[in-house]
């Protein structure tokens, strides 16, 4: 088939796609926050925003497919794997940038947070206000950290105490080398996934939309087994942080409530059954950081978990936005909720 068909062809694949997450979005973004009495938009202010994370998401996806198809085309699976880790660096590098244009995200340079010990990291830090009160901000980078992301919502639920507290565990994550594990964790396992579904795909299919699309459910598959492996060593890295934090001198009651306030910004779910914190919780629950922080055997990985779902849109991944924590909320679809 000619190009332009076949480009055609993934546009609709995509589209596709949005129209059938559209309920889940609904269900997700507008009424179970609306049913259970949390923060959220308007009717109209949802969809109007959904609308927006909705186009320039599906425009990225179409982007993505379309740079996988010709890199396939030209070289194979090979290709396919190059131009993954083109499309991951610049997913990492234009992070905030992505963000902006999925929802309104406001910048505001701060001045960065100096914990007691010197050699906390010091990175440019910016005060982000998003609509979206799961907003968590980030570190944001590429293999190196390069500017702290703050949610301005922080500094004005937060006390004094508390809103230190939280910004040292940022800074902490860097030192104990919790970020950088998590980081290579989320882009090894991505390009593993990568280069596993073009195998599978194989190169004569790959040089076609239906072999791109078959790719993406292939890899599909494997992001959900990340779902499923990943909040291990994530949940790791929170106890390796939190474990750091108190050694350094953190009062445990100033720890406690900070953790019990930013829970109230999330699911507020106290506590877990054990199972479901095992497999589908990067961040432990408040009772199971309360009870610890335990930090046993391997270090952690922080933040791998749910940087991998951003980052699976390397591999034309639908899984993205289709996780508990951002479904239907376009503001959480870069920037997924951490700790």
């Amino acid at each position: 088939a000619p190009l332009a068909g076949q480009l055609r062809g993934l546009a609709e694949f995509v589209l596709l796609y949005a129209a059938v997450q559209l309920p889940f979005d609904f269900f997700g973004g507008y009424l179970l926050p609306k049913w259970y009495r949390r923060k959220h938009p308007s009717l109209q202010g949802f969809l109007a925003g959904l609308a927006r994370g909705v186009a320039v998401h599906a425009g990225m996806l179409v982007a993505v497919a379309s740079g996988l198809l010709l890199a396939a085309q030209a070289a194979g699976g090979l290709g396919i794997v190059l131009a993954a880790v083109g499309l991951l660096l610049v997913l990492l590098r234009g992070r905030v940038a992505i963000a902006a244009a999925l929802a309104p995200l406001d910048l505001t340079p701060s001045s960065p947070v100096l914990g007691d010990e010197p050699a906390l990291p010091v990175l440019p830090t910016y005060m982000a206000e998003s609509a979206d009160e799961g907003f968590t901000g980030a570190v944001v980078g590429v293999f190196r950290p390069r500017l702290l992301l703050l949610p301005m919502r922080w500094r004005e639920t937060l006390d004094p105490e508390a809103f230190t507290v939280a910004v040292r565990r940022r800074q902490l994550a860097i030192q104990t080398g919790g970020w950088w594990r998590g980081r290579l964790l989320a882009i090894g396992f991505t390009l593993v996934g990568v280069g596993m579904a073009a195998a599978i795909v194989g190169d004569a299919r790959l040089a076609t939309a239906e072999g791109i699309v078959s790719f993406s459910l292939v890899f599909t598959l494997w992001s959900f087994l990340g779902l499923l492996v990943l909040p291990t060593p994530s949940r790791r890295g929170v106890a390796d942080v939190d474990r750091r934090l108190l050694a350094a001198g953190c009062d445990r009651n100033d720890l406690e409530r900070t953790i019990r306030l930013l829970d109230d910004l999330q699911d507020r779910e106290r506590q877990r059954p054990p199972v479901i914190e095992t497999i589908f919780h990067p961040v432990p629950s408040v009772e199971a950081r309360l009870r610890g922080p335990h930090a046993p055997g391997m270090r952690g990985c922080w933040d791998a978990a749910r940087t991998s779902v951003y980052l699976s849109a390397t591999g034309l991944g639908l899984l993205g936005r289709a996780v508990h924590c951002n479904c239907g909320r376009p503001a959480l679809w870069a920037f997924l909720p951490i700790d």
